[in-house]
């Protein structure tokens, strides 16, 4: 083989194979700065996902709480609960009888307005002046006669007596001056019995009016009376009822109080039991979100280096020799190679 041949690949192979390992080492190099962050934190994130497994394996192997985590109610607050529901029944059956005992104010009130407009009807129909005189007229014969009684005794017993003696003593028993005094005398007393008979009946017919207007303020009196009973009955119904609405509140409000506890437990029950549902999956959730998902966030691009020195040296020598074996005058010479055993 020709010396300039063998030069040629010497040469062509060590070329390659230089530039080969220059950019095999530059691309070391790249990707050693691509890497360079995750490769910091490596070794810590490494750690840390695996003391990260262990802590959530505890908290799994813990589980959640399963302690009491409900304050109910106590004796005191069941049983002004229940001492206030009895109460509540208690007020409204009271309120109810109440109301009951008292509900026909209604009724009275009609049938005593009724009364009241009856006895105004018969005032205005009523001739009260009227009746004062018949009854003046009726009542005053009795009177006159009682209260002219001792005028007429005077009259009869002691006037026309002395007149009739005066007469007869002097023997003029039937003479006119005996007649003028016997009439004079007469005159007198009937002039006293009508002024008599004149008050009498004024004073009856005021009696008579006055008993009227008597009875009338009588009757009235009597329905307003009645009519402030039944205002007390109306009262009475009116203390019912709010007595009942009073009751009622008191029964309600103890038994949503006692609901509300019932409620509370209930809802505790359900937090419980989703919370021992949820658990494992919520730890692992957070596990996934605040430990795996806060790895570095780096290129972390590893390119991959297929550069082989070697490969391109042998590459390089087959080139540099059929180059030379193309051009065997490139360096002065191209005969072959002598043979020492040929002359």
């Amino acid at each position: 083989m020709p010396w300039g041949q063998i030069a040629g690949a010497v040469i062509g192979a060590g070329t390659s194979y230089l530039g080969a390992k220059s950019k095999k080492k530059a691309m070391d190099a790249a990707n050693a700065a691509n890497m360079a962050s995750f490769n910091q934190y490596k070794p810590y994130v490494d750690n840390n996902l695996k003391g990260s497994e262990g802590a959530l394996n505890n908290v799994l192997n813990a589980g959640a709480y399963t302690g009491d985590t409900y304050a109910g109610p106590n004796d005191f607050q069941i049983g002004t609960a229940n001492n206030m529901g009895n109460f509540g029944m208690n007020m409204m059956n009271s309120g109810n009888a109440m109301m009951g005992n008292n509900a026909g104010f209604g009724n009275n009130a009609n049938n005593m307005y009724g009364q009241y407009q009856g006895m105004v009807n018969n005032a205005q129909q009523q001739d009260r002046l009227g009746n004062a005189i018949d009854y003046a007229n009726a009542n005053t014969g009795s009177l006159l006669d009682t209260a002219m009684r001792d005028d007429r005794r005077n009259l009869q017993e002691n006037t026309l007596t002395g007149i009739d003696l005066a007469a007869s003593g002097s023997n003029n028993m039937n003479s006119s001056r005996a007649g003028i005094a016997t009439a004079v005398a007469n005159r007198a007393y009937d002039d006293r019995r009508a002024d008599m008979a004149s008050n009498i009946q004024n004073n009856l017919i005021d009696r008579s009016l006055n008993t009227q207007n008597q009875a009338f303020a009588d009757q009235q009196n009597a329905l307003s009376g009645a009519m402030g009973a039944n205002a007390g009955i109306a009262n009475a119904y009116t203390m019912g009822m709010n007595t009942m609405g009073e009751g009622a509140n008191f029964g309600m409000n103890a038994g949503n109080a006692l609901q509300g506890y019932d409620q509370a437990q209930l809802n505790d029950m359900q937090k419980r039991y989703e919370a021992m549902r949820d658990f494992e999956l919520e730890q692992r959730k957070n596990y996934q979100a605040g430990i795996l998902g806060k790895a570095p966030q780096t290129n972390n691009v590893y390119a991959a280096n297929t550069v082989d020195p070697m490969g391109a040296a042998i590459s390089g020598g087959m080139a540099g020799f059929g180059f030379m074996k193309q051009n065997p005058n490139m360096f002065g010479g191209g005969g072959r190679t002598p043979n020492p055993h040929t002359r």
